[in-house]
């Protein structure tokens, strides 16, 4: 049975898959609100991170029975990208789904992170870069209330705080709506 988190997550997931399906193939090469990366590799970004965190959980639940086929997971368009999300997003939604699942710790190459903690990263993780996606695409799409707020909570927690090292820049403190103040707080800037 799935969690609140583990919901979310596949709800942040298909909010992302979204933003892929809507990337025009004239803007790959084009900025992102990563300074460093094009579209291109922001995408690239997204899904290896997303199969490496999903990985963590597919690998510990693949002990309590045989992962499904996912060769044909719908995609919302038609690139390797959209297919790839597609086939995360199924893995995601069985694995969190395993019995003790959310008991368990998980090595990785960030640190060992418990289940409920994995969880809220890979949220955080799918959703910003699902927003950085957005704007790139000239999209401008706002994070829902129902993911920014809980996303919000997480990472204001010091484990996340302390850890922004290249990955987040400093909090712009911006307020307004949630999707505002959480990109604000991981150090984008909103539009």
């Amino acid at each position: 049975m799935l969690t609140p988190t583990t919901t979310l997550l596949d709800q942040g997931i298909g909010w992302t898959a979204a933003r892929i399906a809507a990337v025009p193939a004239g803007r790959l090469d084009g900025p992102t609100p990563c300074p460093d990366w094009t579209l291109r590799q922001l995408l690239d970004h997204a899904v290896g991170s997303l199969t490496m965190l999903t990985d963590a959980v597919a690998a510990a639940a693949a002990g309590t029975g045989a992962e499904p086929e996912l060769e044909g997971a719908a995609a919302l368009g038609p690139t390797a990208w959209d297919r790839a999300v597609a086939r995360q997003a199924a893995r995601s939604r069985w694995a969190w789904q395993a019995p003790g699942i959310m008991d368990r710790s998980f090595d990785l190459p960030i640190g060992t992170l418990t289940a409920p903690v994995l969880a809220s990263t890979t949220l955080l993780e799918v959703v910003l870069h699902g927003w950085d996606i957005g704007q790139a695409n000239g999209e401008a799409a706002e994070i829902p209330d129902a993911l920014a707020l809980p996303i919000i909570e997480f990472a204001r927690q010091p484990l996340v705080d302390a850890n922004r090292g290249d990955h987040f820049g400093p909090d712009l403190g911006t307020g307004g709506p949630p999707s505002d103040q959480l990109v604000a707080f991981l150090g984008r800037r909103p539009r």
